[in-house]
């Protein structure tokens, strides 16, 4: 019940899973369309309640849970499944799974990482929405689990972390930024500094630290951009190539480069930090970037993200 378009998306994406099975499914919803599920092959669980995309998280935590969302994620505390998907309320989700599942022992704030494309593969951008006021300890904490996520699912072996800042100095940005740079300097792990917007899709690090009021707006912004860009790169190239005739030769290239900036290629966003694999897609994703976001989850699954941040977070 959870995108902008349920239940219609999430339907064409059991279709696609049934076509092309990943994992074992249990679908979570109304029970208008438990025969839809169920004749598709799936297991179907039963939930009354529904949270809306505006509804108030706080309150949808107090009186909805039996939704979906809090159905799964009690579900996912009893260790009945081993990964949540949703396209619902992330507020809600943020909500139900720090209360119920609960942070990791030793981490004070949990947070959604992304994977961002840059120029040579992917880095990862953590926070993008889970908590707008980091504390220093939030910053250090996301560039360990950002680093373990990285080797995890980018397969890097020495993730070079990063502070998103206002300039490459270690003396820019506010003093909690500042802060958070001395304690990531100290710690064990690859940090280069602190690095500004306008590079931060050159690659040159693997793991980016923000708070997530910022880390959020990037990720809006990157989404309308790219589109904007590959929507008017595609119009121009297609202009010059079909005076020159080699618009087939051209295309390629740009679907190619379109390919690497959809955001549909990891499906979504990993919350981190708390006890349990929960992934949090976008309202409007479309039924590829959903299946793409259960492929995530159960890789998190497959690698014991959860145990090896566990065992590897120093406090």
């Amino acid at each position: 019940m959870g995108s902008d378009s349920a239940p219609k998306n999430e339907l064409e994406t059991l279709k696609l899973l049934k076509d092309d099975p990943i994992c074992d499914i249990l679908v979570c919803g109304k029970g208008d369309y438990e025969k839809l599920v169920t004749e598709l092959g799936f297991e179907f669980k039963l939930a009354d309640q529904v949270v809306g995309m505006h509804e108030i998280p706080s309150v949808a935590i107090r009186q909805k849970r039996n939704s979906s969302i809090g159905v799964l994620v009690n579900m996912l505390k009893k260790k009945e499944i081993d990964a949540i998907v949703s396209a619902g309320n992330t507020g809600a989700i943020l909500g139900f799974s720090m209360i119920m599942l609960g942070n990791i022992e030793g981490l004070s704030r949990a947070g959604i990482a992304i994977a961002l494309p840059a120029e040579s593969g992917y880095s990862i951008l953590l926070d993008v929405g889970s908590n707008i006021n980091p504390k220093t300890i939030d910053y250090y904490n996301y560039g360990q689990m950002g680093a373990i996520l990285a080797e995890v699912v980018l397969e890097k072996k020495k993730p070079r972390v990063a502070i998103l800042n206002i300039g490459s100095e270690s003396g820019k940005g506010d003093e909690t930024r500042q802060k958070a740079y001395k304690l990531l300097e100290e710690s064990d792990i690859d940090f280069i500094g602190n690095i500004e917007g306008n590079n931060m899709m050159k690659g040159f690090a693997d793991v980016i630290v923000t708070d997530g009021f910022t880390g959020n707006v990037i990720l809006k912004f990157l989404e309308g951009m790219i589109d904007n860009i590959m929507t008017m790169l595609k119009d121009e190239v297609d202009d010059v190539a079909r005076r020159k005739f080699g618009r087939f030769l051209v295309r390629p290239a740009i679907e190619a480069l379109k390919a690497k900036f959809n955001y549909e290629e990891y499906g979504g966003g990993i919350l981190v930090g708390v006890q349990g694999v929960a992934v949090i897609c976008h309202g409007h994703s479309s039924p590829r970037a959903l299946k793409n976001a259960i492929k995530l989850s159960s890789d998190c699954v497959e690698f014991n993200i959860v145990d090896e941040i566990k065992k590897r977070i120093k406090t």
